[in-house]
């Protein structure tokens, strides 16, 4: 059988969107995983298995301290560390940068500058500028990567992990430990995604955007729509070429 990527879904309304489409342009063979679907348990693979080309770990509404409400987060928490160990290239997006921060001795908590929603200015550290993929990144987008945020919850991490960006808002946009690579924004969502996210918390928790201007930020995402969607193309390319050639 020949290798795949896997990628983890932890919700349906937190969909692959350009992940999958990338792979499926390039012919990248891949697996979903919706783990959140109670009969997945049954599918889950064995931590030790070698059986993948790549892991990309998504996004979703459970927060990594959440793992007694969502057990199957605990599984993949394992999971991930035992993947590092192998050194299975991973990608983590958001909730999944914030697993990887919890696996490497890290610790994922609810952020303490509320909501960061919409795109941000995003600043390099040393080592982000040194990086194989953020520098390129930002050295093709003029220091102003179109990839956008939706978060509240944020991370601490251990002095080994490599930090790479953070946000206007002080949040950290990117990490890389090992094999992994983490980050906060998401770079498969396209205007779409976004506003789908947008609007779904509206009408659940229309207090959560309470400070911030929330149809600029949407008129903002949808006229820089195709300045995202070149910021996309850039980073899973980049990706895929930096872990291809491992």
């Amino acid at each position: 059988m020949s290798k795949k990527v896997l990628v983890i879904q932890h919700s349906s309304g937190v969909r692959p969107a350009y992940v999958t489409e990338f792979f499926a342009q390039h012919q990248i063979p891949f697996q979903i995983l919706h783990i959140y679907d109670p009969e997945c348990e049954l599918d889950l693979p064995d931590c030790q298995t070698t059986d993948y080309l790549a892991i990309v770990s998504l996004g979703g509404p459970q927060g990594t301290y959440e793992d007694d409400e969502y057990p199957y987060l605990k599984w993949e928490k394992s999971f991930l560390a035992a993947q590092l160990a192998l050194e299975t290239p991973i990608l983590g997006l958001c909730l999944g940068a914030q697993l990887l921060a919890d696996v490497i001795g890290g610790r994922g908590h609810l952020g303490k500058y509320g909501y960061e929603v919409g795109y941000v200015q995003y600043t390099l550290t040393r080592e982000g500028k040194q990086d194989p993929i953020f520098s390129k990144l930002f050295e093709e987008q003029e220091n102003q990567p179109f990839l956008i945020m939706h978060h509240q919850d944020s991370f601490d991490l251990p002095p080994d992990a490599s930090l790479l960006s953070y946000t206007s808002n002080n949040y950290t946009a990117a990490f890389r430990f090992g094999s992994a690579y983490a980050v906060q924004f998401h770079p498969e969502a396209s205007f779409t995604e976004f506003n789908e996210w947008v609007q779904r918390k509206l009408s659940k928790q229309p207090a959560a955007y309470k400070n911030l201007d929330i149809d600029e930020i949407l008129r903002q995402a949808q006229e820089n729509e195709p300045k995202a969607k070149e910021s996309r193309r850039l980073f899973f390319e980049t990706w895929w070429n930096l872990i291809a050639k491992v």
